[in-house]
């Protein structure tokens, strides 16, 4: 009852849809025995990183900045009160340009392009995950801290993405 509207507005729904591409993408990779076992390690990977994102940011006590469509405005929040959640799936959507990624490498990408477009890619997938931490929320000396979680999320499925 006492949620603000930002918080009330949160789905799983889009960043299932991207950990689902994500993993069936790479797992088009593999050898056909083993199509299973990397859909399931990338779904996995995927959910636990950004649980474990999630949590080291409510932890630190962060903000998240959040887009409400209903007032047309992008607002601040703190994801120490709002829900577990309201903040995996704002990383989740996150998981767009990866997702990029991924069907550029089920398209057989000569690796040649692939290490420029790879590097945009995941960049992109990082400026815009830092960028929704706001950085408002964590005290300066611990906003490394904060960020380098994100970071080794998005290089570890960036590199999943270019070896695969």
């Amino acid at each position: 009852a006492g949620m603000s509207e930002g918080l009330r507005d949160w789905d799983l729904w889009g960043p299932l849809l991207f950990c689902i591409l994500l993993s069936f993408l790479l797992s088009r990779g593999a050898q056909d025995d083993q199509r299973s076992l990397v859909f399931s390690g990338v779904f996995a990977m995927v959910w636990i990183g950004e649980a474990v994102v999630t949590l080291q940011i409510k932890l630190l006590g962060g903000n998240m900045w959040v887009y409400s469509d209903r007032r047309n405005i992008w607002h601040s929040i703190d994801v120490r009160t709002s829900s577990f959640f309201q903040a995996v799936c704002i990383i989740g959507y996150t998981l767009f340009p990866l997702v990029i990624a991924a069907l550029l490498s089920a398209l057989h990408l000569p690796v040649i392009a692939r290490i420029p477009v790879y590097l945009v890619l995941v960049a992109w997938s990082l400026a815009a995950g830092v960028s929704i931490l706001g950085g408002s929320g964590v005290v300066k000396n611990r906003v490394g801290i904060a960020v380098y979680p994100l970071f080794v999320f998005y290089i570890g499925l960036g590199c999943l993405c270019f070896i695969s």
